[in-house]
């Protein structure tokens, strides 16, 4: 079984969420993705999340593409990159990301380093969202 990893905020769960999650899912047999808990998210973000964490996962847990859920935790050193623990932890095989991802440069030479596989994905477009976008719509 070819295990896929993703890893995100995932706030405000939308439509390019989903597009994302199934594309990296036709990578392998099993999809986890690792959203960040409350406290990585405002490490991360800067800002309250819009949902708790709890909703967060609730949702994740129902999507039909996705076959695992992991929350990341506070890591004090390096909270962008708290994903590692989890990755080792379910044995994933691979690491999805987009291409707009920030941290694709480190993300890759760790994946090299243990001869895991890392692929990025245009960001999805069919649904032009961004959970940037659905926030400032909302405070209009």
């Amino acid at each position: 079984m070819i295990k896929v990893f993703v890893s995100g905020c995932y706030d405000i769960l939308h439509a390019g969420h989903i597009e994302f999650f199934k594309a990296a899912r036709k990578h392998g047999d099993h999809l986890t993705v690792c959203f960040a808990g409350d406290e990585v998210y405002r490490a991360w973000k800067g800002r309250e999340p819009a949902m708790p964490e709890a909703a967060r996962r609730a949702i994740l847990e129902e999507l039909r593409c996705v076959d695992g859920v992991v929350m990341s935790r506070k890591s004090w050193k390096l909270p962008e990159l708290d994903f590692r623990s989890y990755f080792n932890a379910v044995e994933a095989d691979i690491l999805v990301s987009t291409t707009d991802d920030r941290n694709a440069q480190m993300k890759r030479r760790w994946c090299e380093i243990r001869d895991k596989k890392y692929i990025q994905i245009p960001k999805p477009q069919t649904f032009d969202l961004s959970t940037t976008d659905i926030r400032e719509r909302i405070a209009r």
